[in-house]
């Protein structure tokens, strides 16, 4: 079976291609890209009742279903999501923004009212809907993809946490995790940001070390088909010779971001261990 163009762009190539089943589904996925300019067409309540009802169909841990998704549509939210994030005004002014809520407060509802108390563990529930939450966006992004629809998540608002969590009225137990902005792309873009190597990801059996060499082949692919990223954090580093993706990963990484997330969440009610005694 010959391989399909779509395996070639993930990994940045010919001879990185995998054979397999060409389904539309498969197509879909490995030809997905992160898009940054919508244009003003309108998403109707079908398409948009579509991705919920996608985001829902996601697996869920025990069928507790611990996220809730919040569409903003009032102006004012989003001017108020503007004046607080006016580096992401393209996904802010998007034809669909959903902002996506670890919900543990629902559970915590039904649990008064059967007369239970709340008792799991703090870090494992938050964990639970996290990655309930997560499952729920991938689902969703797959779903608008097939659509026609372009997608970015946009963990930004993680800078404000508390800002997010007046903004929306977030109960206790509620935590933001990311927005995702949704819309009709402008162009047909056809480059796909190639990932990382199998090899480096995937394991059999046990963990194994990390492959620096693989790491630097991905830097250069990365860069041939991208072009060479940004660097980050100049006036802290100062401007490389050349700026490659693990340069970045390493020059970010090294300074401390959102630090008022673990502080919200902690006012949430959520990562106290006090709950447990």
């Amino acid at each position: 079976m010959t391989s399909n163009p779509s395996n070639h762009a993930r990994y940045g190539g010919p001879e990185m291609a995998i054979d397999g089943p060409k389904t539309a589904l498969i197509q879909t996925l490995l030809s997905r890209r992160s898009c940054r300019d919508f244009s003003d067409r309108v998403i109707d309540h079908q398409t948009k009742h579509l991705l919920f009802t996608a985001a829902q169909s996601a697996p869920t841990k025990s069928n507790l279903q611990q996220y809730s998704l919040i569409e903003i549509a009032d102006p004012s939210i989003r001017q108020s999501l503007q004046q607080l994030f006016p580096s992401v005004t393209w996904a802010i002014s998007a034809p669909l923004l959903v902002v996506i809520v670890g919900d543990l407060h629902r559970t915590q509802q039904i649990n008064a009212a059967k007369g239970h108390e709340f008792r799991w563990d703090a870090a494992d529930a938050f964990l639970n809907a996290s990655v309930d939450a997560s499952l729920a966006l991938g689902f969703m992004i797959a779903a608008a993809e097939s659509l026609s629809l372009g997608s970015c998540p946009i963990s930004t608002i993680r800078e404000s946490t508390a800002a997010i969590i007046r903004l929306l009225e977030l109960p206790k137990g509620t935590f933001p995790i990311c927005a995702c902005a949704f819309g009709y792309p402008t162009q047909k873009h056809t480059t796909v940001s190639p990932r990382l190597p199998q090899s480096v990801v995937v394991h059999r059996d046990r963990y194994q070390p990390v492959d620096m060499d693989a790491i630097h082949g991905y830097d250069q692919t990365l860069t041939e088909v991208m072009g060479e990223p940004k660097p980050r954090y100049p006036e802290r580093y100062g401007m490389p010779r050349e700026s490659t993706w693990s340069d970045n990963l390493a020059r970010q990484t090294s300074v401390r971001e959102r630090s008022d997330f673990q502080s919200s969440c902690e006012q949430q009610g959520l990562w106290r261990r006090d709950q447990m005694d």
